[in-house]
């Protein structure tokens, strides 16, 4: 068992360095990419929302909203649905 042990211990070692920090940093680069979805995201809502509250009731009727759908949506977080 002690076997074992060592050997696990002998291949942490022999792995490539340079191979961890590659992987390190290909998940600090995905992190980075969800993160700037999510801002995106989050700023599109914003600014949708920002946008219906300037429009007239014609131009809403034209997309299908009513007033009340405004002002329910106007209402909500940048960060909810």
């Amino acid at each position: 068992m002690s076997t074992l042990k060592v050997k696990h211990f002998n291949l942490i070692e022999d792995m490539d360095i340079s191979a961890l920090t590659f992987a390190a940093i290909e998940r600090v680069e995905a992190f980075g990419v969800a993160t700037a979805k999510v801002a995106q995201t989050w700023i599109r809502r914003s600014q949708e929302r920002r946008m219906l509250l300037q429009m007239s009731a014609h131009m809403l009727d034209d997309i299908g909203l009513t007033p009340g759908d405004v002002a329910n949506e106007s209402t909500k977080f940048f960060w909810q649905k």
